[in-house]
């Protein structure tokens, strides 16, 4: 994954369309590189797939929506649970 020597992290969201309503959660390995010129840069993958920062071009999956909160994870579980 990447093009350039870096190091891999881990980092999983919550997050909620505000279209929609839809919630979800997702984990993503974050690969960190350097660009060509030397600066710091990420990358962000799901399954081996690199996809767009969560951070700052969320997508909902139910609508392709882009009023996404991003939250910390585990409070679309919560939110499940407390619902049973």
């Amino acid at each position: 994954m990447g093009g350039a020597e870096g190091y891999t992290t881990h980092a999983a969201y919550s997050f909620a369309c505000l279209s929609c309503g839809y919630g979800w959660e997702q984990k993503f390995s974050v690969e960190h590189l350097r660009d060509p010129h030397g600066r710091p840069m990420v990358e962000y993958y799901v399954g081996g797939k690199q996809v767009r920062s969560p951070l700052t071009y969320p997508t909902c999956p139910n609508c392709d929506g882009h009023r996404v909160r991003v939250m910390r994870p585990g409070r679309v579980a919560a939110v499940r649970r407390a619902r049973g």
